[in-house]
């Protein structure tokens, strides 16, 4: 059995400001993690570390090793991502690495004074090999800038999506992995969407949430992979979280 654990990044301060708008004015294209995020973070961290994390890993399996057990850790090239799975490789012992393909929706892109979003180019190597040095990097990831094109539409974003389910399944499908993937919102609605098949609701998506799963900052969704099958564990899970820290 392999597990896959999709885990919402903690709160961004585009999270903090959010109308309701992708395109609204004051956004960051590439946003920190706030002081609440950063907690968020380290009590997720301890989570994920600790032994009895994860009570009980099969459903039929009374005295199975309990704990996450995960034994590889990946995030997009986007801040917000890198600084809380940061925090995740240091205490459960990990390397950490990007992948370019799971990034948010839209990748990096700022808005003018007329609602307009026009992509923008993105940190390249240098910055993030001084600022994260170790953090494994895609290879072709040169000083242009990781993004680097105009803002991601619609059916790209569903195609990449279709391309990232269609990889990790055929990863998982033949493993005993348990993987993390610190991702974005965006990203977990639609990948799930994807793997299991399930239409996207049009009422859900001209809604300001715009998904059909919506997720908490540093929720845990974990997906396990079973001779085939693909099997929904949990979503949303934010119990590591004091209610103090619970944010959108």
């Amino acid at each position: 059995m392999a597990s896959l654990y999709l885990i919402r990044h903690a709160q961004s301060a585009n999270n903090a400001i959010w109308n309701g708008s992708y395109f609204m004015q004051g956004r960051f294209s590439d946003p920190e993690i706030t002081p609440a995020g950063h907690q968020q973070a380290e009590v997720l961290a301890k989570q994920l570390a600790h032994p009895q994390g994860e009570p009980r890993r099969q459903p039929f399996n009374q005295n199975e090793q309990t704990g996450f057990g995960i034994t590889q850790l990946y995030c997009s090239l986007m801040t917000r991502s890198i600084l809380t799975a940061a925090y995740i490789a240091d205490s459960c012992g990990l390397a950490l690495e990007a992948l370019p393909d799971i990034h948010e929706k839209f990748g990096i892109y700022d808005v003018d004074e007329d609602g307009q979003a026009r992509g923008l180019p993105g940190p390249g190597r240098s910055y993030f090999e001084q600022r994260f040095p170790g953090l494994a990097l895609p290879e072709n990831l040169n000083e242009d800038g990781w993004w680097n094109r105009p803002i991601e539409d619609e059916p790209q974003f569903l195609m990449r999506m279709q391309k990232v389910v269609v990889d990790f399944r055929r990863r998982l499908d033949s493993s005993d992995d348990s993987i993390a993937l610190i991702v974005h919102g965006d990203f977990i609605d639609q990948f799930i969407n994807e793997l299991m098949q399930i239409p996207r609701h049009e009422p859900n998506y001209q809604s300001l949430w715009e998904t059909n799963w919506t997720m908490h900052n540093t929720s845990i969704s974990r997906i396990d992979f079973i001779d085939g099958s693909h099997n929904v564990v949990y979503l949303n899970r934010i119990d590591h979280l004091p209610a103090e820290l619970i944010t959108w």
